[in-house]
């Protein structure tokens, strides 16, 4: 395809040959190779709606990119056309209503230390560059969700751009229906959302806490074990990931209160023989989110899958668990991870939003990660075979750890509001132009 058949397109349109067209192709997740027939960077409304448009009226597939980080690459495609928002970045802070409005390329880091200049804190996730419209349209994680929400329980308001090309006001008021459908299922389904406003919380500092139990096999077991019975009845106010490897355990938390509180509630983790404490810090939120920050690599190349869990594993079911560990492919780069829920995503009723897994006290993760092309098909195989077994005694996925082997993935994503989502799939998308491997299905 030449660029004399991108005419009517606008904003900034890469095409293959282009200069910068090994760049724009790669997402985070570099062992996914895929070759976008156009990609186009979005500066505004008028951008998203006449790349819409133009692949309609020529036939080419379309998919919706804002930071690129969907672990299996479903917001690009081969011979698609991707329209990426990541130019369309601008944040603007009402103090007085302690609102924000961000717009869907916005990375979190820039969020973060923007929001923080004013005192706010923002349930947002973990990864720095993770951008806005993944994290909120899929629920959103973070070391904030147990005690100020999901990403998307703070969202007021969002706009989209229909098939049509057309922009929608989305929020309790207006389109009620489809605002119910982007808090937790709204990724690339319905529309391209190109804003959204938050409410937010003032915070100052918070305790950061760092556990390790570095090349101590005993303590993963035990680890998982206090984390399962801990963890239902915990202080609202503490979110943990944390995670277990071929070699030891750790874990990472927000506290939103001070040191010594947080070393009276976390007795029962200083508990674990062997720990190492990395932190335990009373410092600037914005501090603790650079300092987590700092974890993560610029790109790797992974496989990762997640399931939600929502009752106590047995001592086998346990011991399991540190047997699949016990074969993974490499000591520390491969692991099964948790990640806090329950407190307030508890709060709020399964059919409020679309995110359905509300019950649930936790998310588990297996994950693994590589350098070498050749030792690729061992790390998936071992997801594979983990998640076989995760798998069996989870109930329900988390659609932004999505894995392309998950059985009857749309019940899996989202339970008991599947029909309903369908059904304003139906009016909001009636010719399915937003889809991809994994997107909700027009009902039968």
């Amino acid at each position: 395809m030449n660029k004399l058949d991108c005419k009517g397109l606008t904003g900034t349109v890469i095409v293959p040959g282009d200069p910068e067209y090994e760049q724009a192709r790669q997402d985070y997740n570099i062992a996914i190779e895929q070759y976008p027939a156009i990609i186009v960077y979005c500066f505004d409304a008028y951008d998203v709606a006449n790349a819409i448009l133009w692949s309609r009226a020529q036939g080419i597939e379309l998919r919706v990119r804002s930071g690129g980080h969907n672990y299996e690459g479903y917001s690009n495609g081969t011979c698609k056309l991707v329209i990426d928002t990541s130019p369309m970045n601008q944040i603007r802070v009402d103090v007085c209503e302690e609102t924000v409005n961000v717009q869907a390329g916005t990375r979190l880091l820039p969020l973060y230390e923007c929001l923080y200049e004013y005192g706010f804190a923002f349930p947002g996730g973990t990864c720095p560059t993770v951008a806005i419209s993944g994290l909120v349209l899929g629920g959103g994680i973070g070391l904030s969700t147990r005690y100020l929400g999901l990403t998307a329980d703070s969202l007021l308001e969002a706009t989209l751009i229909n098939y049509e090309g057309r922009q929608l006001t989305v929020s309790d008021d207006c389109n009620a229906e489809l605002f119910w459908a982007l808090k937790g299922a709204g990724g690339g389904n319905f529309g391209v959302v190109i804003e959204y406003k938050f409410k937010l919380k003032k915070v100052d500092k918070i305790t950061l806490i760092q556990l390790r139990w570095d090349d101590n096999k005993a303590a993963r077991k035990q680890f998982l074990q206090v984390w399962q019975n801990w963890l239902p009845h915990l202080d609202y106010r503490i979110s943990m990931f944390g995670g277990i490897t071929k070699t030891g355990a750790w874990v990472n938390s927000f506290f939103y209160g001070t040191r010594e509180e947080a070393r009276y509630l976390f007795q029962p983790m200083l508990d674990i023989p062997g720990l190492t404490i990395e932190n335990f810090q009373y410092i600037p939120f914005i501090k603790a989110v650079k300092k987590i920050g700092a974890i993560y690599p610029r790109q790797e190349a992974f496989q990762a899958a997640g399931r939600f869990v929502e009752e106590k594993f047995s001592q086998d079911e346990l011991a399991s668990l540190v047997e699949i560990v016990d074969r993974a492919p490499t000591d520390r780069s491969s692991s099964i991870r948790v990640y806090s829920l329950g407190g307030a995503v508890r709060d709020i009723a399964v059919d409020e939003t679309a995110f359905a897994s509300r019950q649930s006290d936790y998310i588990m993760a297996i994950v693994s990660s590589w350098e070498e092309s050749s030792e690729e098909e061992r790390h998936r195989q071992w997801v594979e075979a983990g998640f076989e077994y995760i798998y069996s005694i989870t109930r329900g996925s988390y659609i932004n750890f999505p894995y392309g082997q998950t059985p009857n993935y749309q019940l899996a994503y989202f339970g008991i509001n599947l029909r309903r989502l369908q059904a304003i799939k139906e009016v909001v998308d009636p010719y399915n132009i937003f889809s991809f491997p994994q997107s909700i299905k027009l009902p039968l």
